[in-house]
């Protein structure tokens, strides 16, 4: 497994995605600014408005569309020249294969919070936001919104595996993150059926202007039970695809 890993992440192409990251987080960070001036003079000029807003940008569009472009990275190595055949004809299982380009996958986002993370504090000090940072919540956040998406990085990564075309599994990306408009304003027990809004209600503080309605229990049995549902059926079709695709 370790083998696994260490290909997948020289495979990496960290140029491409360093770019991607570092776009996004600029667009978070600029969206964000641009429009704080407006709702300071309507809403408390606090850390946790500050929060919720940027968090809202970056769990409804940024987040989710790094994930599913990253998971069509990790796999476009092996849709170029026959790579699938060449990769499914080593001794490791196909099991292991699919476990290793989730882990990676995982990683890259887990690396992503922690530059949102810190894209939260920087900006909210150039933007004025008074008050204490509450450290406890804009970590928790953080993990939070990585646990939430698990889901949806299990069905991005098994479209990215069946598609070998790059820019169809893109496309369903966007027109879902795209969804996430309609689907995120709703309660979590309607909105959680649909996975892309998962790390949207899982990361977003409450008791803000906009923060989502959420039912805790039954929105984290749904992400519970929806990776491993996810995440199995990806792993099972995976195991079944041929040498030749």
């Amino acid at each position: 497994m370790k083998r696994l890993l260490t290909a997948e992440f020289i495979k990496i192409q960290w140029r491409l995605i360093a770019v991607l990251i570092f776009i996004a987080l600029i667009a978070d960070i600029s969206l964000a600014s641009s429009n704080w001036g407006m709702l300071s003079a309507v809403y408390e000029p606090s850390w946790p408005n500050y929060l919720m807003y940027i968090i809202n940008l970056h769990t409804a569009f940024f987040f989710p569309l790094l994930s599913g472009t990253i998971a069509g990275l990790i796999c476009l190595y092996e849709h170029r020249s026959g790579g699938w055949k060449q990769l499914l004809a080593t001794p490791y299982s196909r099991s292991s294969i699919y476990l290793a380009k989730y882990a990676v996958l995982l990683c890259m986002l887990a690396i992503i919070q922690v530059l949102f993370m810190a894209a939260e504090i920087g900006s909210g000090m150039v933007a004025g936001v008074t008050g204490s940072i509450d450290w406890t919540f804009l970590v928790s956040s953080a993990v939070l919104g990585w646990i939430g998406i698990l889901p949806l990085a299990a069905i991005q990564l098994w479209f990215s595996t069946r598609f070998k075309n790059f820019g169809i599994a893109f496309s369903i990306n966007v027109v879902c993150v795209l969804l996430n408009i309609v689907f995120s304003g709703l309660p979590s027990a309607l909105g959680m059926w649909f996975p892309f809004t998962l790390p949207f209600y899982t990361m977003m503080p409450q008791g803000t202007p906009f923060s989502p309605r959420v039912q805790e229990w039954s929105l984290y049995a749904m992400v519970v039970l929806s990776f491993v549902f996810y995440f199995t059926l990806g792993q099972s079709m995976f195991r079944k695809k041929s040498l030749a695709s």
